[in-house]
């Protein structure tokens, strides 16, 4: 008779067989990367900061953890009965046997998923003072570069460019292009908000794009983007293209504006009023002083009347001699005044100058009048004989015309 051996056994432990499993699923690229639609249940927030819930559909379920250092990244936390997008890696958790995933991220589905996580950052982020206004800083008022933070192929940055043309075309502009939208948006924006803080030349940001939906703006409310408006050191104007509805973007920002190109007028002031301005304080200055001076000549005449022929005309050199000095000191502390109050209206008028037709006629070139005082651009406006008055730098010329010459 014969007898089967028995074969040996391998005997494993409940915890080689979780390792072994565990193994094989971290093996799989395609588990450690993942990205998971389901709703939210039985979430619990623990004082550890690590949040666990449970993600199901109308079949399954699957146990989530997001631990501490992923949940603080979030732009929000789901409340049960949420669907929700989760990104993460499979595991296995040995103490249950369960099969979990580590969340990395969560986003929600849906207008008003985003809405729920709009206002829980806005919540977030007004408790800890980002929108208070003792934090906006204020604007320059002649600002000599400004940076701008939008797509370089949107209609943001050229209605930028022609309000800025039209409006104060001193001012320098410098484009940082970065996405306006999807995923990789904000952090290119933040990124772009640090770099230009980096600059000394600087004078103030506008950061922003044109109109579109809730999911098209959605950039300007992110975290991120918020902190690094908040951080900077350089004034920022949030110009995201919406009338009614404000981003984070615009509560954090020092200024919000609707529009791009209506970002342009809260940075720049208007040329063609700066110069009425100038005008207007350099009549000012010399009504002051020509008052000053017949106040001190009433003054010399009416001690003229009262004095001795010689002490009058001791008193009247003295007093000659501090009208002079008067004078001096006068013309000086108003010199150094303009110079100190309108130094970049003295930039503007001299560049305003430099565009003069003067200007032009000082380096040789003149301006041809028919007696009417019509400019003349061409020969055929002008017939033989006809009488000319000819503008120089310096006189006029009155000319008879022999011939013409196309």
């Amino acid at each position: 008779m014969l007898f089967d051996i028995p074969k040996p056994r391998t005997i494993f432990s409940v915890t080689q067989i979780i390792s072994t499993l565990s193994r094989i699923v971290e093996q799989q690229p395609q588990l450690q990367n993942v990205w998971v639609k389901g709703q939210v249940s039985n979430l619990s927030k623990p004082t550890s900061g690590h949040i666990y819930f449970t993600l199901k559909d109308e079949k399954n379920t699957i146990r989530c953890v997001l631990f501490k250092g992923s949940a603080s990244r979030l732009k929000f936390i789901p409340p049960n009965g949420d669907e929700v997008l989760v990104q993460g890696r499979i595991n296995i958790y040995g103490a249950s046997s369960q099969y979990q995933i580590i969340v990395n991220d969560v986003e929600p589905l849906g207008i008003g998923a985003l809405q729920r996580a709009f206002d829980d950052l806005k919540k977030r982020l007004s408790d800890e003072g980002l929108f208070d206004s003792q934090h906006k800083k204020p604007l320059p008022r002649y600002p000599n570069k400004i940076g701008v933070i939008t797509s370089e192929t949107g209609a943001a940055i050229q209605d930028i460019q022609k309000q800025l043309r039209n409006r104060y075309p001193l001012a320098e502009l410098l484009l940082h292009p970065t996405l306006v939208q999807g995923e990789l948006a904000a952090a290119q924006i933040a990124q772009a908000i640090k770099a230009l803080n980096t600059r000394t030349d600087i004078d103030v940001l506008i950061v922003g794009r044109g109109g579109g939906s809730m999911e098209d703006l959605w950039a300007f409310n992110e975290e991120i983007v918020a902190r690094a408006i908040f951080e900077s050191n350089i004034p920022i104007v949030s110009a995201v293209g919406h009338e009614t509805d404000f981003t984070i973007s615009d509560m954090v920002a020092d200024q919000r504006s609707p529009t791009p190109s209506a970002a342009v007028e809260l940075v720049v002031p208007d040329m063609q009023e700066l110069i009425p301005q100038l005008k207007a304080v350099k009549e000012r200055l010399n009504h002051l002083i020509l008052q000053k001076l017949q106040d001190t000549h009433e003054k010399l005449n009416a001690l003229q009347d009262g004095l001795s022929p010689t002490k009058r005309r001791d008193s009247i050199n003295q007093l000659s001699q501090t009208i002079d000095d008067l004078e001096a000191a006068y013309q000086k502390a108003i010199i150094d005044k303009i110079e100190v109050d309108n130094n970049q209206l003295k930039s503007l008028a001299a560049q305003l100058n430099g565009l003069s037709p003067l200007a032009t006629l000082k380096r040789g070139y003149s301006i041809c009048r028919t007696v009417s005082g019509e400019i003349i651009t061409s020969s055929n406006q002008i017939k033989k004989d006809e009488i000319l008055d000819v503008k120089l730098s310096q006189g006029s010329l009155v000319c008879t015309v022999n011939d013409t010459l196309e």
